[in-house]
């Protein structure tokens, strides 16, 4: 039994039937199952996620009945995948490990599995597409939502909305961040090299970026030690316009897992204090493990709901970070599952806006932030809130009297072999605390 095809099905199985991240699965269960390749598990589980519409789309262009159950489905995805678009797969392995899986969780569904399977290979594995005006177009050729398709088309234009699903459609590359209070870029990229890692110094935002190639990067003693952390380039961009100084105090009030509290107090070359709120416990811990790993002791992590105001906290801050819980739009390379749902609304957003401004001190910033492409949640938020001179979000004339004025806003495009869809917006408070 091929335990890396066996664990791939369980993991996308599992995601399916109980919506479970597959990052989550596959974690549990590659190491549960024993897989050989965990490369390979997670290869064949995001290349099938990632292309789940496209390849139902051709599995039913071989059905007499396209309705099946979840397992068949599951096991033709994965052998489509293969067969079509995963390199290095020789195609009797696609055909026959698929035909023993379906074997060994349900005799007598193989024959079926492999009449299917044979009948694609014999095609010539060409995969087929709709025609580009039909209107399921963007939908099948990206496997995405419609609302997605449709969001985005509205707001950007039919072709931008398929450059942003192509590069929505790629696999994400890996970025770190140098922890400067231990190390410097060169000597880390040095360090990495040394250990095999292909490396490339620059990233396309944030000079504290380097994007990174190889399996085991978490394992080594570099990143234990805190030498580094796994965050997005456009993450790092956030932390970089804000641009928190020594000896000051930050609030971050969504801060789980913790990669901007932690990436601000390096910048700030752990001098001043941050106070780092989440709504739930489980997440607060994740905040202080990663602080504890990095040397950073100026992080006062905390229980709090960024959505409901605290009086305590009020004019206290000269920095306040707003990465308010979004749809995640911007994060379709790395969590594909959220390719296939609406997009959420989030109506916390406004209020945390409001709270956030709140707590920073006159002649302070507040940077809102989110890893979505829809501007419903970004400059539509912004212009919503009354306090705030949006003038050079909507080209209206400059108004005086108002608290917050916006500094800079910046919409990031996801970027193919780049970094991730993101939203980012600079406010002021005025120096009286009264009006700009």
């Amino acid at each position: 039994m091929d335990k890396d095809r066996r664990t791939a099905f369980l993991i996308l199985k599992e995601t399916e039937e109980k919506k479970r991240w597959a990052n989550l699965a596959a974690d549990r269960l590659i190491k549960k199952e024993g897989a050989d390749s965990p490369g390979f598990v997670r290869e064949l589980v995001y290349g099938v996620i990632r292309n789940k519409t496209l390849l139902d789309f051709n599995i039913d262009r071989f059905l007499k009945k396209p309705k099946l159950g979840l397992s068949e489905r599951i096991w033709l995805r994965m052998g489509f995948y293969q067969l079509a678009l995963m390199d290095g797969v020789k195609e009797h392995a696609a055909v026959n490990e698929t035909v023993e899986l379906a074997r060994s969780f349900k005799k007598g569904s193989e024959s079926f599995i492999n009449a299917v399977l044979r009948n694609f290979q014999r095609s010539g594995k060409e995969l087929a597409y709709p025609e580009k005006d039909a209107e399921n177009y963007l939908c099948v050729r990206y496997s995405v939502h419609e609302d997605i398709a449709r969001l985005w088309t509205e707001s950007y234009g039919k072709e931008s909305a398929e450059r942003l699903l192509q590069a929505s459609s790629s696999p994400a590359p890996l970025s770190i961040r140098v922890n400067r209070l231990k190390t410097d870029k060169d000597k880390l990229c040095e360090d990495l090299e040394s250990l095999g890692f292909e490396v490339y110094k620059e990233g396309h935002l944030s000079s504290s970026c380097i994007y990174v190639k190889g399996s085991g990067l978490l394992d080594t003693d570099l990143y234990k030690d805190g030498y580094f952390s796994v965050q997005g380039d456009s993450s790092q961009y956030a932390v970089r316009i804000l641009d928190p100084k020594p000896g000051t105090t930050v609030i971050d009030l969504c801060a789980a897992p913790g990669g901007k509290s932690c990436a601000m107090a390096e910048r700030m070359e752990g001098k001043g204090q941050i106070l780092a709120f989440d709504i739930y416990e489980h997440r607060v811990k994740l905040i202080e493990k990663e602080a504890k790993r990095l040397g950073l002791d100026m992080i006062k992590a905390g229980l709090g709901d960024a959505s409901i105001y605290d009086d305590k906290l009020d004019s206290l801050a000269d920095y306040v970070l707003a990465d308010v819980p979004c749809s995640g739009l911007g994060t379709l390379r790395e969590n594909p599952e959220i390719k296939f749902r609406t997009p959420d609304v989030i109506e916390a957003q406004g209020e945390i806006l409001k709270n956030a401004l709140r707590y920073v001190k006159p002649g302070g910033y507040v940077l809102y932030s989110t890893c979505t492409i829809d501007p419903k949640e970004n400059e539509e938020v912004i212009k919503a809130c009354e306090e705030i001179d949006s003038h050079a979000l909507s080209g209206s004339p400059y108004d005086p009297s108002k608290k917050y004025k916006v500094i800079a806003s910046r919409q990031l495009f996801t970027k193919k072999g780049g970094y991730d869809g993101f939203y980012i917006c600079l406010l002021k408070r005025s120096e009286s605390g009264d009006q700009c």
